[in-house]
């Protein structure tokens, strides 16, 4: 059998602790995790067991850093035999607390206890069938090694909408190959305060990314198809994306990567299996970063009016919104204001409660089969009359202030098309027809002249993608304008 040469013995061993690493940070994260969520009851029966687990993973650690770390040049300065037997110790202590563990969560009728403890007793599986497949004179020992799998699905998370400010909170792009990393995550992110999202692979994140912002990516360096790394170069190199922090993980120990990582313009990196106090101090670091870029950024307020018969348009909008802040980013920071999003209170009105529509930079109205309701008495018009609706009120308030002070800039835009309405419901049809009437008189008062000229510019759509180009390219010419 032919010997492996240094350069490629050297990147076997690289494999290989990375291939073991990674169901040793699975075992050690999810014993974090049982122990934190422990009753008092609970610890004071399994803590112990817990913390001999953990203790075993971190012996690993130290073997695998010990027995094939990268100062060994061949194999011959490597005991594969003294390594094995020294490995499979500490395994079967994880095993064995485990298996013990795992019973008397069956008997307590604990099933989150026993799914995480399936999920060590699986990681325990998996390094025994790397420790027996490791040949040192094998060039391609690593490939040879036994795939690390877990469950085949991460816990669901829907795109959640974005914070208003970063540094305490945030949403999170989670990027790894590996099921279980990303389900230990997401957990861990949640526990923290941060919402998160995740995806499998870096053609998925920039896919992602496409689509809705977040705050920070969590990138794995390892994965199939496009690295870590060349991940990280597309996303700087794109305009739009690339004031997105990003930090690395990887169960790999080459500094020389990373390094280029940083230089690729990474904000940070961390080692996997990863210290959870540490990882989270690191997002919250990059995050306080951006939150300070935003605090010295140019504040743009939009306030967006829209009926609930627009709310798939009110959702494109916020999305709009977040690409152009990333865009922009360091510029100018754009922060929508929807009264829907305002813990509004029963004591009083929307409008007594909302911020004014007058005192922002922007106002986006969104029209298309509803005006609304009458205000009450306690709200009138300058000259005394009903307003024929908050719509109106939102409206009108908009440009009362463009009269007097040059702002908010307005941006009108009409749905086309008529609504779909079960006809069955004779009630419903008759109201939506009383209100698309109530509407088009109130736009016939304000932007149609006597003539039939229109005094008044908007924009009308008919499909929401088509709602979502026109706005984009709309409010990135007035944010343009604004700084």
């Amino acid at each position: 059998m032919t010997e492996a040469s240094p350069t490629s013995f050297a990147e076997m061993l690289s494999g290989i602790r990375h291939d073991l690493r990674t169901p040793v940070g699975h075992i050690i994260g999810y014993s974090e995790m049982i122990e934190e969520e422990l009753d008092e009851d609970e610890a004071n029966t399994f803590a112990q067991d817990l913390q001999a687990i953990q203790n075993a993973g971190q012996r690993i650690l130290a073997l695998i850093d010990d027995h094939f770390n990268a100062a060994k040049t061949s194999p011959d300065q490597i005991s594969l035999h003294d390594a094995q037997y020294q490995l499979r110790v500490q395994l079967n202590h994880i095993s064995g607390y485990a298996e013990m563990l795992r019973e008397e969560g069956v008997d307590d009728q604990n099933q989150e206890l026993v799914s995480d403890l399936d999920k060590i007793i699986h990681a325990e599986k998996v390094i025994v069938s790397l420790v027996e497949k490791i040949d040192l004179n094998e060039k391609d020992s690593t490939e040879k090694s036994a795939k690390v799998s877990g469950p085949q699905t991460a816990p669901s998370n829907p795109a959640i909408e974005e914070s208003a400010l970063v540094g305490v909170g945030g949403h999170i792009l989670v990027v790894d190959d590996d099921p279980v990393n990303r389900e230990m995550l997401q957990r861990r992110l949640a526990r923290s305060g941060y919402t998160s999202s995740v995806v499998a692979s870096g053609q998925e994140a920039l896919d992602t990314l496409a689509k809705s912002r977040a705050d920070l990516v969590l990138l794995d360096l390892m994965m199939p198809g496009l690295s870590g790394l060349e991940t990280l170069e597309i996303l700087k190199a794109d305009q739009r994306l690339r004031t997105v922090p990003v930090i690395m993980l990887t169960a790999a120990d080459d500094m020389n990567t990373m390094v280029q990582c940083v230089l690729q313009g990474a904000d940070d990196y961390i080692f996997k299996p990863f210290n959870p106090v540490l990882l989270n101090a690191r997002i919250s670091a990059c995050l306080e970063k951006v939150r300070l870029r935003q605090n010295v950024s140019k504040k743009i307020r939009v306030f967006i009016s829209s009926p609930g018969d627009v709310i798939p348009e009110r959702k494109i909008l916020k999305e709009v919104i977040g690409r152009l802040n990333e865009e922009f980013f360091g510029s100018a920071y754009i922060i929508p204001i929807l009264w829907e999003e305002e813990p509004l209170l029963a004591s009083d009105t929307f409008q007594a409660q909302i911020h004014p529509p007058h005192d922002t930079d922007v106002y986006v109205g969104i029209l298309w089969s509803r005006i609304g309701s009458p205000l009450p008495d306690s709200i009138l018009r300058p000259d005394g009359t009903r307003y024929d609706s908050g719509t109106a009120f939102e409206f009108e308030d908009a440009l009362d202030g463009f009269r007097q002070n040059g702002k908010p800039e307005m941006l009108l835009y009409r749905k086309s098309g008529a609504p779909s309405l079960s006809l069955a419901d004779e009630a419903a049809v008759l109201d939506r027809l009383d209100q698309i009437k109530k509407l088009q008189s109130y736009v016939d008062r304000w932007l149609i002249g006597e003539d039939g000229s229109y005094i008044g510019a908007f924009h009308m759509f008919a499909e929401i993608d088509e709602f979502e180009a026109m706005t984009e390219m709309h409010l990135r010419k007035v944010v343009d304008k604004l700084i």
